[in-house]
């Protein structure tokens, strides 16, 4: 299993996505916003593909559940940063299409559908293969092993602590837009 994988190539089509949401005000933007996307997707589809093969290695009978779980770690912590940078996107696309005598048109509310459609494909890629693996650690542990906490140090960030629970449960986020 490898150390670390190399999550910053991602982080240029992901960029160039916000950066097209948020500038889709004007008609002559749409282009770009179209591009931004389809380069998303691949690198998602990319980022997909690797992650799997890094789960396919995390399932050979001589990978550890300390290792697999260090791993899980790294891939959540993917997750929060992309999270991060997507959650604030996703909201306001959320509000520009909920927006009571919104007038859009159709071809616009399709690519802000698309985009937040996009964006939710990265958080759910991380959660979902993090998930995965913490089930397969979990598996390998040993019935005897005694997993022990380690306290906070420092000060506590609430507003990010409450992002993050709200990113895990995507049901209680819903909930808490209606």
């Amino acid at each position: 299993m490898p150390d670390a994988l190399d999550a910053s190539r991602y982080e240029v089509p992901l960029a160039a996505l916000i950066d097209a949401i948020e500038s889709t005000e004007a008609a002559s933007k749409w282009d770009k916003l179209h591009s931004a996307q389809e380069r998303a997707v691949t690198a998602l589809e990319s980022r997909r593909a690797e992650l799997n093969t890094l789960y396919e290695r995390a399932v050979a009978p001589d990978t550890g559940w300390q290792e697999i779980t260090q791993v899980a770690a790294m891939i959540g912590e993917w997750g929060r940063a992309a999270a991060e940078k997507l959650y604030p996107q996703i909201d306001a696309l959320q509000r520009k299409l909920a927006a009571p005598g919104n007038d859009m048109p159709p071809e616009v509310r399709r690519a802000r559908q698309e985009s937040i459609k996009i964006a939710e494909g990265w958080l759910t890629l991380y959660c979902d293969i993090r998930e995965k693996l913490l089930r397969l650690a979990a598996e390998r542990r040993p019935a005897d092993e005694v997993l022990r906490a380690n306290p906070v140090q420092g000060e506590v960030d609430h507003e990010a602590l409450s992002r993050e629970f709200i990113g895990r449960f995507p049901k209680l986020r819903a909930a808490l837009a209606k």
